[in-house]
């Protein structure tokens, strides 16, 4: 049963909802995706990870309409998991929350069935709908009938997923600070979003900001939020990087300071994201490898410890 909680604009739900697209393979970022939200939040908080309401959805006919992923149309039967009451947050599970998830949840929709988070105008990119804000009472969404509109011609995917045509009034009142793609200002920004799947900190070593979603991993196993057996569990069936063991193990956040035995254990690991169907055919080249080799051996130089103070600010 939902409660209302006193709020300097009158009263707001509690407890928070945010529901997760995942995979069971995604459990170990969805947990500290968890653990970065709880850590901040000043109202009770719910977290529910998509795939564990066990819900099939029907393939569309036309390939070019079915979902890139096995978590894209998860967020279209939120509504119908809140019982299309109340207010929702959708989050992806490439994610990570550095303030309190009452200034998202707090948002006031002001006749809007969904909020979604503008972009920085020098970024070029369209609102993002990685991040919403659902009035589920007022998304009366329903998978079957959406993928019946598919097949008709009356959606398409990228009039789905990247226009949110399923919502009547749209407006894109979210701060980019609660999407910040691949950004970090530390005390500015409010939810990193690791997009660059090749470099996400659960499968590789050479995001420059992977360190601070290893803090939130190693604080959340030493808090007893998340079992190291699950970690080990993840790693041995491929979903983590081998070498994320040894930086837990050994408290050590960024991968520049790996010994060179703990960085050669990822030298046969096959990133998860190499066996999903739509994304069989990403694979780092030999001149992304090549930068990858780079960066890494620039990281133990003097000339990049020019953003040493950004990572220590952050305690």
């Amino acid at each position: 049963m939902r409660m209302e909680t006193g709020d300097a604009n009158g009263t707001i739900e509690t407890p928070v909802r945010v529901y997760v697209g995942s995979q069971e393979a995604q459990m170990v970022p969805v947990k500290v995706l968890e653990y970065s939200i709880r850590k901040h939040a000043s109202l009770p908080v719910e977290v529910f990870p998509l795939h564990q309401a066990g819900i099939e959805f029907p393939m569309p006919r036309d390939v070019q309409n079915r979902p890139r992923t096995p978590f894209s149309f998860q967020r279209f039967y939120i509504p119908r998991l809140a019982g299309y009451r109340g207010r929702a947050i959708y989050l992806d599970s490439d994610m990570q929350v550095f303030k309190d998830i009452r200034g998202l949840w707090s948002l006031p929709f002001d006749g809007a069935d969904l909020l979604a988070a503008w972009e920085l105008a020098e970024s070029s990119r369209r609102p993002q709908f990685s991040v919403m804000l659902l009035n589920c009472q007022a998304l009366r969404w329903d998978l079957q009938e959406i993928v019946a509109a598919l097949d008709r011609g009356e959606l398409s995917y990228e009039t789905l997923m990247h226009e949110m045509k399923v919502a009547r009034h749209i407006t894109a009142a979210i701060d980019p600070r609660w999407n910040s793609l691949e950004r970090y200002e530390a005390g500015e920004t409010a939810l990193l979003h690791y997009t660059d799947m090749t470099r996400q900190p659960w499968v590789s070593g050479d995001n420059p900001l992977g360190f601070l979603w290893v803090r939130d991993l190693i604080e959340a196993v030493e808090q007893g939020f998340l079992g190291r057996a699950l970690v080990e569990a993840h790693v041995r069936e491929g979903h983590l990087r081998p070498s994320l063991l040894y930086q837990l193990d050994h408290r050590v956040e960024e991968t520049a300071k790996l010994p060179a035995t703990a960085l050669g254990l990822d030298a046969h690991f096959v990133p998860p994201y190499k066996q999903m169907g739509s994304h069989a055919g990403v694979r780092p080249g030999l001149m992304e490898r090549t930068r990858g080799l780079l960066r890494r051996v620039y990281e133990r130089t003097p000339l990049s410890r020019g953003d040493r103070p950004l990572r220590k600010s952050e305690g």
